[in-house]
């Protein structure tokens, strides 16, 4: 079974783009970055127009981590109860779409000495593409999402899987093997016409594009990967978009 999401209400929603947008930039921030780069920022972030495929494989209830994450934060005389309306959907998400943001960066020259010259350039990311099995659950006026595995390793859901009554159940503290999640990723860095012809610039360009991409390849694994989620809290205005990660 498939169906269609209005994207244009996501991509349009201006706090959960700014959310994203906060998400992504104190990413930036925390990365230890190499000598030959500073001031890494954020500058602009587009979910894009295209949405992802959903194919639904599965409709159960939600797994007890969920309830356990939303009763870990209420107080110690109230208890989540699970209402008829709780629902859990496993799905094959596949995305090849136009989401992209754009950050800007200084190229550091650190020869004939440190820091000889400093050089601005704008690095754009997009096209960035997935084929993912996920869980997307609702419970308690909260949304969760995961990336369970890349679809061509769904057998390691299966393997992990516990058969229950109501469905499936896997393990809370166990990432499945080999989740990769992004297939495609393109990242351009603009710099003066000039200087892109000067040999350093060049190599410190490529070096620059293979460092970030590997860092949000890390950053998405380790945040939306099994065991790890994205919560929006539809109970206050404001939308949470951070990922919640097991320890």
């Amino acid at each position: 079974m498939s169906f269609d999401i209005n994207w244009n209400n996501l991509s349009n929603d201006s706090e959960l783009n700014n959310s994203i947008f906060q998400s992504l930039n104190n990413f930036l921030n925390s990365i230890t970055l190499p000598s030959y780069v500073k001031n890494l920022k954020l500058e602009k972030f587009s979910l894009g127009s295209t949405a992802p495929d959903i194919k639904i494989k599965q409709i159960t209830e939600p797994l007890v981590d969920f309830y356990d994450d939303i009763q870990n934060e209420l107080s110690d005389d109230q208890v989540i109860e699970k209402s008829p309306n709780d629902v859990q959907i496993l799905t094959e998400v596949e995305y090849k779409g136009d989401l992209s943001f754009t950050l800007s960066a200084e190229l550091v020259l650190n020869y004939p000495s440190a820091e000889f010259m400093t050089l601005p350039v704008k690095i754009t990311v997009g096209n960035l593409g997935f084929h993912s099995l996920c869980i997307l659950a609702y419970l308690s006026k909260q949304a969760f999402f995961s990336f369970l595995c890349d679809i061509n390793d769904s057998h390691l859901v299966e393997e992990s899987m516990v058969n229950e009554p109501n469905g499936f159940n896997i393990s809370a503290n166990r990432r499945l093997e080999r989740i990769f999640i992004i297939r495609s990723l393109s990242i351009e860095t603009e710099a003066g016409e000039q200087n892109q012809k000067e040999g350093s610039i060049l190599k410190n360009i490529g070096k620059l594009e293979l460092f970030l991409s590997d860092k949000l390849k890390e950053y998405l694994t380790r945040e939306l990967a099994w065991p790890s989620w994205i919560n929006l809290d539809f109970n206050d205005e404001e939308t949470d978009v951070f990922s919640k990660e097991e320890d």
